[in-house]
């Protein structure tokens, strides 16, 4: 049986972080404070820095200057798989991370490296408002590539949700996937927060989707991909045999990393429910903890 751990180290500053001699340093775009601090870092010991991009719209991905179909990038990959890999989370969307952390997986690879920034704080709508400037829009749920969920199916048994500051996001899922309620559905609450307090931007603004449904609510600490991976794990050990469950990852990257890192390793009873935002430049201010995450497979 194959199993993975993820090893968490924290720094106050990106500074701090050493990566790997000769690591191949895969990132996306920067948003705001934390994204330029991540691109800063000092790459010296990087053999090559490319960006990863994923295009909704056709369903590609594209690496350096390179383009593929999201569902065989492979080729585009296996380049760098004999040298140190480390994904640079703070600035990469949920699905160029799914589908680059897939791929690498497929391919043997048994250990790397994801970065992670926490910011200081989120932009509000407003001062002293209780909404946040997160996304200019929010495209709708698509598909990803290889984690496809066929929810009009009695099969899929189970889902988790984990959440964040934007409540319009669990509320057009509920909507457009109205099958979703007759499922065992668990909301997860980043609990603790980066900062006391902060899970209550994310619980308040929720109460009113969840206070006529029976979804199971729980939490697992908004930074830790480990606890969240466990806790998905759990879900998973509940289903009837050959059922299938989703997650959707619309709360925290550590979150999204802890669902990146489940699909991939659960490809035939996993699929992922995602809405692919449109960030918000700025949408965050300043520079809180960085975490490197060591993923090992064995």
């Amino acid at each position: 049986m194959t199993n993975i751990k993820i090893f968490t180290n924290k720094f106050s500053s990106v500074q701090d972080v050493s990566l790997p001699e000769n690591c191949i340093l895969f990132h996306g775009v920067s948003l705001d404070d934390r994204g330029e601090n991540a691109l800063s870092l000092d790459d010296t010991k990087a053999s090559a820095k490319l960006k990863i991009t994923y295009y909704h719209e056709t369903m590609r991905l594209s690496i350096g200057g390179d383009e593929i179909d999201a569902d065989n990038c492979d080729p585009l990959l296996s380049q760098y798989i004999n040298l140190p890999i480390v994904f640079e989370a703070t600035t990469l969307g949920l699905a160029e991370l799914y589908c680059a952390i897939r791929s690498v997986i497929k391919l043997g690879v048994k250990k790397f490296d994801v970065l992670y920034g926490e910011p200081a704080g989120y932009t509000q709508e407003r001062p002293g408002g209780d909404s946040f400037a997160l996304s200019n829009k929010i495209v709708g749920y698509r598909p990803i590539p290889n984690a496809v969920v066929d929810l009009s199916s009695d099969n899929v048994e189970a889902g988790v949700f984990f959440l964040g500051y934007e409540p319009e996001r669990l509320e057009r899922a509920l909507e457009e996937y109205q099958m979703i309620s007759s499922k065992e559905v668990k909301v997860v609450f980043g609990v603790p927060a980066f900062k006391p307090g902060w899970e209550l931007n994310s619980i308040v603004p929720h109460l009113s989707s969840l206070n006529d449904k029976s979804f199971e609510i729980a939490y697992c600490a908004a930074n830790d991909p480990s606890a969240a991976y466990e806790l998905l794990e759990k879900t998973k050990h509940s289903l009837s045999a050959e059922s299938q469950m989703f997650v959707a990852p619309i709360g925290t990257k550590p979150c999204g990393v802890a669902t990146a890192l489940f699909a991939s390793m659960n490809q035939n009873q996993v699929g992922i429910l995602y809405d692919h935002p449109d960030k918000k430049l700025k949408r965050s201010s300043g520079l809180g903890t960085w975490h490197k995450f060591t993923v090992v497979i064995s």
